[in-house]
């Protein structure tokens, strides 16, 4: 009985131990969550009107005046840049990443896939799984995150005009709360036109080409910039959530290993005296 309890003794302080990382990291990643859902929101109404200015330049101008809105006539090859973390600890975060890149794979079997990886663990995961990448990104902090993503979307425009890629997806997370994030696959190239109500028309100055030279290669810029700073912050927040998580299960662990060693200890008193007792009644 004694071994027993020295055991449970040595599991509870096993337990708190790990209560007092997880508890670390859960205040960690709600301190880093915060400053990103910052940087979520103030880019955001940046993000929206540069749509909604392209939408508008794109109804005053046909397909036919850009090569990233024209498309190429066959898809053969396709570039995806799928974005996750690089580390871990942050409960289905990094897997709704990865199986959904599997699933787009399996899903273009006549097609070359190549794959643009940005943090440790979707790298990982294509050396694992073979996949062919054509660029790789990892730690990606808040101060480089921009140049970053301008960086990435002149490579793919590159990789476009010299026929690398035919189309190319964007694999991220959209954040929508601390409970709720989705994980989004769309197409950035050939860039799509988006609708727009207004039927107005345009004088451009100095052409329609020199402008959308400059914006569209913005657009992708700040597309992919706003796409990082989405799954940064649904990342946090997954952490935050899994640490949080993990430190309930060791309160609850340590609450019932507690009352486990109470009960081993009550049953060796009880032991002793029913001994000492024992004895007692022997000596008479």
């Amino acid at each position: 009985m004694a071994v027993n309890i020295r055991e449970i003794k040595q599991r509870i302080k096993s337990v708190k131990n790990t209560h007092q990382i997880t508890k670390a990291m859960e205040m960690v990643s709600s301190a880093k969550f915060k400053k990103y859902n910052k940087f979520v929101l103030d880019s955001r109404p940046y993000s929206e009107n540069l749509e909604n200015i392209l939408a508008h330049i794109a109804a005053g101008v046909e397909n036919e005046h850009h090569p990233l809105f024209d498309g190429k006539k066959e898809v053969k090859k396709i570039g995806i840049i799928a974005i996750a973390s690089d580390r871990g600890l942050c409960g289905s975060y990094n897997h709704s990443i990865t199986k959904e890149l599997e699933k787009f794979i399996k899903e273009n079997p006549d097609k070359e896939v190549s794959v643009i990886s940005v943090g440790r663990k979707v790298r990982d995961f294509c050396k694992k799984k073979d996949y062919d990448m054509k660029a790789e990104y990892i730690q990606i902090v808040p101060e480089i995150m921009f140049t970053k993503a301008k960086e990435i979307s002149e490579n793919i425009v590159d990789f476009f005009y010299e026929d690398i890629f035919d189309e190319v997806y964007l694999l991220y997370t959209k954040f929508y709360s601390v409970v709720n994030y989705q994980v989004k696959l769309n197409k950035i190239l050939p860039i799509e036109k988006v609708e727009t109500k207004e039927n107005i028309s345009y004088i451009f100055e100095p052409s329609e080409e020199a402008i959308l030279d400059t914006l569209l290669p913005k657009y992708l810029n700040i597309n992919l910039y706003q796409s990082l700073l989405e799954s940064t912050a649904s990342e946090h927040a997954s952490r935050m959530r899994a640490m949080k998580s993990a430190s309930d299960n060791a309160e609850d662990m340590t609450g019932k290993l507690t009352l486990s060693f109470n009960r081993a200890r009550q049953a060796n008193i009880t032991q002793e005296i029913s001994e000492i007792v024992s004895g007692v009644e022997a000596l008479k």
